[in-house]
């Protein structure tokens, strides 16, 4: 999948953000971290806070040569932070003020040894982290055996076996994450973990969490991000109606995605420059001539920024269809933020009142929906 760069509640919680901002060491501040490494070499420590575009030293301190140091920060709701020894080798934290937290870790094996006591959000912090790469790491081995095990006569009897496990160790995070966002609604915890539920099937639970915020932490701003993020979710759900696209065709003219109405309409976000689009479109195409005359049609919406180059590709790939539209905008497109895009290939099928039915679907799982809907009475 094609997909654009950009800055996400997920990207906040798992890569080492940009500093913006230096502050003097230990500086004042009304919660405290005492912590102790093993194995750290002679050096400091930082402590960075993080906002949903930045982070900013808050906070830095030489460790003595017991592996001590002490960290003090200023914050009058819970925030995230993370105790930083180098650019890769960090540790996620949430705390607010008048909290006196107590951080234990050794420095070579980080995430695995850290401890961390004197925060309610620290700890649920640090115990969902835990699960969750616990879950990673499991699933990762299983992707080792599959490559190892390729020359095997009996790999379809091994993928079989292998893709059993794989469910099962999904099926039990999803459990997990349900439980925790059930059980913590209103901590910040629940923006680093929510992001393993596909918004789709489990949007009560994306409400779920943004109510318990909205109620425990209204203007904060990782709140205010997460409630626009399941706001937007609320617009695209499935039964809504799909927002209206109307742009320029490569004529010149003009298609809204409203005329369609009365029809099983696959909305095709896509781009001449993206190879999984192009290798999808002959799938696509078949889909259309078998479908068309059952009350099916495809409106196709680029995110091209070459006029040529579009128009080329309709008719290398032979994309039939007259519904093609482009305002030629590239990731700036009104369509992407309207329709909340991040990759390409991406579809939304709608019914024939305009509703969204499916979002996402490709190859067989789409062409097993549109039939169904084809053939509904």
């Amino acid at each position: 999948m094609n997909k654009k760069i950009k800055l996400s509640l997920g990207t906040v919680m798992s890569v080492v953000l940009s500093i913006t901002f230096l502050s003097c060491s230990n500086s004042a501040g009304k919660g405290t971290i005492n912590g102790n490494l093993k194995n750290f070499k002679e050096g400091y420590v930082y402590l960075d806070e993080l906002t949903p575009a930045s982070a900013e030293v808050r906070d830095s301190c030489k460790v003595d040569s017991k592996g001590n140091f002490t960290l003090k920060y200023n914050s009058k709701d819970p925030n995230f932070y993370r105790i930083r020894l180098t650019p890769e080798k960090y540790i996620l934290i949430i705390a607010a003020d008048n909290e006196k937290i107590e951080f234990s870790a050794d420095a070579d094996n980080l995430g695995k040894t850290v401890k961390i006591t004197g925060s309610e959000d620290a700890l649920l912090l640090q115990e969902a982290t835990h699960v969750l790469q616990n879950t990673a790491n499991q699933l990762d081995s299983l992707n080792q055996v599959y490559q190892k095990e390729q020359a095997n006569t009996a790999l379809d009897s091994i993928i079989q076996v292998l893709q059993g496990h794989y469910q099962k160790l999904l099926d039990e995070q999803t459990s997990y994450i349900k439980n925790f966002i059930d059980k913590h609604s209103s901590s910040l915890a629940g923006i680093a973990v929510i992001d393993k539920l596909e918004s789709d099937t489990y949007f009560e639970y994306y409400k779920k969490l943004d109510a318990g915020l909205m109620k425990r932490l209204p203007n904060h701003a990782f709140t205010k991000m997460f409630h626009g993020r399941v706001e937007e979710m609320g617009r695209l759900a499935v039964g809504n109606l799909a927002p209206e696209i109307n742009l320029n065709t490569p004529s010149g003219g003009s298609i809204a995605l409203s005329s369609l109405r009365g029809k099983i309409v696959l909305i095709d976000f896509w781009a001449s420059w993206c190879r999984p689009c192009r290798a999808e479109n002959p799938n696509v195409v078949r889909i259309y001539n078998t479908y068309k005359d059952k009350g099916f049609d495809i409106y196709s919406v680029s995110l091209d920024k070459d006029k040529a180059a579009w128009q080329e590709a309709i008719q290398q790939d032979k994309l039939i269809w007259p519904s093609h539209v482009s305002d030629l905008g590239y990731w700036e497109s009104a369509v992407v933020k309207q329709y909340n895009i991040s990759g390409i290939p991406f579809t939304c099928l709608i019914d024939k009142e305009g509703k969204i039915v499916a979002k996402g679907l490709r190859g067989e799982a789409l062409e097993e929906k549109i039939k169904e809907l084809t053939e509904k009475k």
